[in-house]
């Protein structure tokens, strides 16, 4: 006994807990839970949120729930512990129970396991990050008063109750009930959602409605009223008076009779089934596994972002090869906008056999932000974003950049179907949408860049709205100017141009039928991108708008086809040109046959 304590003195003298190597590391089929509470806390947390997870599939009635993206939850033993990540307030940690980090990335959230029911906060984050990738876009009230709805959710062991009023509800529902018409018009720069008691209001009135729709079973009805509301542009009062079948006036009063009548009624079902045994999987950390995880949740915070650093340096001190703290110092410099050392570190991890696959994603954005990037570095970008889509498919960051990317090789059609897998994958994310609308200008198809436009030009982002505005103005120009479609301008004319061959025929129309499906939508290219160094020999330009070019590398003779001459990115000249002639070129490709392929970009030499 003495021995013991004097041991534990020791280790007290030195700085270090006891019980510092009780870290485990939980993984369930959507969560990772990092906790030093032991394994059985771990994965009652992991079964927790995975329960939530099914309960949110419930109550939108969806069999298939799409995810939000690498969700890691650290589980503290206690309040102190939690406070090391809490947020600073005059530089002191914020006290609560739970904290939620949303990064590019990833997401974090943070618990106290000794205060299991104040996770209303995490929850209520969580219901946004489900909706955000699981529910088409809707307005504030519908997402507060859900979210709210969703963060008192309790969980025993055979019942789920749903629909337990949050705290205040009470208190400012007391001085009676804004009209609904009025609710129904707040938008994210409203007084109502932004200024103190105003905002609580707003809260808690949302929630109402919310509840009132699922104890009423009127909550199928919400999605007619979004579609004539946010896609129709009709009125709120006419909505709600086609969608719900009442006036907003007979709204108001059926829910104020709800509210004095009905308002602690709470929705019961079964627990959901989470085959727990079977998907869950546990390791014991070292402690600096476990302190590489918080460090990487320091650097998805302000507060603790430039200690960060200093962190994940210290847990490569101890263990050189750590990718996760490899990752973390790129993600680091990313922010920093040190592009060159940000790919350093990202290239490192990804040689070290990374299955992460924002590893990869943050090797092609790194080499993206450079700007005008080579053939080389284009392949590269392919080929890492390949990596990143094959390792999680539901990567919407991903997809959206191999729209970028394309539409900078100036592949338009792939660029679109990319950015439409962001879109799928993200449904409210509007930055994809204004990508979008930017290649369907690019490929001159006016009228689905107007649809855009209209619908974002009213966005709640600033940045956005203005540029769909200015945009949108452009589109009708171009519309309007047929002479200035980039699909309709000529090309060079040349006294010594090859005539066409049917081979020449034959090569354009496979090209033709490889880019487009049989319903005459773009379709992705799956094919992998190639990249050869020769000899352009010829260019063909007589079937234009198209063109074929025969390029000597090696000992091969390679035949390249191109949809549009004016549409091939060009590096090392100007504009692509259908004089050249036994000039050194890089082609970068999709191959189409032996020796054959449809050409992404052409440097010159």
């Amino acid at each position: 006994m003495r021995r013991l304590l004097l041991q534990l003195l020791a280790l007290s003298l030195l700085g270090i807990s006891a019980t510092a190597q009780n870290w485990v590391e939980i993984k369930s089929k959507n969560f990772t839970v990092v906790t030093d509470g032991g394994d059985k806390r771990g994965r009652e947390v992991a079964l927790r949120f995975e329960q939530m997870r099914k309960v949110f599939g419930t109550l939108l009635l969806k069999d298939k729930i799409t995810p939000t993206g690498p969700l890691t939850i650290l589980a503290f033993r206690n309040r102190q512990e939690l406070s090391t990540v809490a947020p600073l307030w005059h530089g002191k940690p914020v006290e609560l129970a739970g904290v939620y980090y949303k990064g590019e990335d990833q997401h974090f959230i943070a618990v106290d396991l000794s205060s299991p029911g104040g996770w209303t906060v995490v929850f209520h984050e969580y219901a946004h990050m489900l909706l955000n990738t699981n529910y088409p876009p809707a307005q504030v009230w519908f997402d507060e008063g859900f979210a709210e709805y969703f963060s008192t959710i309790d969980i025993g062991k055979e019942k789920v109750k749903i629909g337990i009023p949050p705290d205040y509800i009470g208190q400012q529902l007391a001085g009676g009930l804004e009209p609904v018409e009025k609710l129904f018009a707040v938008t994210h720069t409203s007084k109502d959602y932004n200024e103190g008691d105003r905002r609580s209001l707003f809260y808690a009135e949302s929630w109402l409605v919310v509840h009132y729709l699922y104890d009423t079973k009127t909550v199928n009805k919400v999605g007619n009223y979004f579609d004539l509301t946010l896609n129709q542009n009709m009125p709120i009062p006419q909505a709600i008076k086609e969608a719900f079948g009442v006036d907003a006036k007979q709204f108001d009063k059926e829910l104020n009779s709800y509210y004095h009548g009905n308002v602690a009624s709470v929705l019961t079902i079964a627990v959901p089934d989470v085959p727990e045994d079977v998907t869950y999987q546990a390791r014991k950390l070292k402690d600096y596994q476990a302190n590489a995880v918080i460090a990487d949740l320091h650097l998805h915070s302000n507060d603790y972002f430039e200690q960060s650093k200093g962190e994940l340096e210290a847990v490569l001190k101890q263990d050189p090869e750590n990718v996760e703290a490899i990752r973390g110092l790129g993600y680091w410099y990313m922010r920093k906008g040190d592009s060159d050392k940000a790919e350093e570190y990202f290239e490192h991890a990804a040689k070290l056999g990374s299955t992460d696959p924002r590893v990869y994603y943050m090797v092609a954005q790194s080499l993206f932000s450079k700007g005008n990037p080579d053939p080389q570095a284009m392949s590269d970008m392919m080929q890492a974003l390949q990596k990143a889509t094959t390792y999680d498919p539901s990567f919407a960051d991903a997809y959206n950049l191999e729209g970028f990317v394309l539409a900078s090789m100036r592949d338009y059609p792939n660029a679109i179907v990319a950015l439409k897998k962001a879109i799928e994958l993200s449904p409210r994310n509007e930055h994809y949408k204004l990508n979008l609308a930017q290649e369907y200008m690019a490929m001159d198809k006016f009228d689905n860049a107007i649809e855009l436009f209209e619908k974002l030009k009213d966005s709640a982002d600033e940045t956005i709205a203005e540029s769909a505005t200015r945009q949108l103005a452009q589109a009708h120009e171009y519309k309007d100017k047929p002479l200035m479609r980039l699909s309709e301008r000529t090309q060079p004319e040349s006294d010594d141009k090859e005539i066409a061959t049917s081979k020449d025929s034959d090569e354009l129309k496979a090209m033709e039928a490889r880019q487009r499906g049989e319903d005459g939508d773009e379709k992705p290219d799956t094919r992998p991108m190639k990249y050869v160094t020769g000899k352009l020999v010829s260019v063909n330009c007589a079937k234009g708008p198209a063109a074929v070019l025969r390029v000597v590398g090696g000992q091969k003779t390679y035949t390249f086809t191109a949809p549009s001459a004016k549409r091939v990115v060009v590096i090392g000249a100007n504009e692509f040109s259908c004089l050249w002639k036994d000039r050194k070129v890089s082609v970068n490709y999709h191959e189409s046959g032996p020796l054959k392929g449809d050409v992404v970009s052409v440097e010159v030499y």
